[in-house]
């Protein structure tokens, strides 16, 4: 899938839409009132054998189970701070955490991949 194929336009909007926010999100104002960027990488990857005790700990903070089948993980800044089931599309994050970006990049590709299957 082409994400900038004019057959997916609501698909367009969306990322763009999502990219404006990324582009935004973090700006805090120096002393002198000038907006600073302070980005954050944020790594969306499939589930791998290592990552089994920070997903558990993910679901425990949630008080719910790990969701089942495939997981796809988003790291931010190196840690493992939400996952989500890429058949059912089921979501766990840190709630102590600022995780609705990740949440919305993981459901976004869950899709893609949904899409692609």
């Amino acid at each position: 899938m082409n994400l900038g194929d004019p057959m997916q336009p609501e698909l367009h909007t969306r990322f763009a839409s999502e990219r404006l926010k990324d582009d935004h999100a973090g700006l805090e104002p120096d002393p002198d009132g000038t907006a600073t960027l302070e980005p954050e990488t944020i790594t969306i990857r499939p589930l791998q054998d290592g990552d089994t005790a920070a997903v558990e700990q993910l679901a425990e903070l949630e008080e719910r189970r790990v969701p089942p089948g495939p997981l796809l993980l988003a790291e931010v800044e190196g840690t493992v701070e939400a996952a989500v089931a890429v058949e059912g599309g089921e979501t766990i994050a840190n709630p102590f955490a600022r995780s609705g970006e990740a949440v919305s990049l993981l459901r976004l590709r869950a899709e893609q991949l949904r899409a692609a299957s």
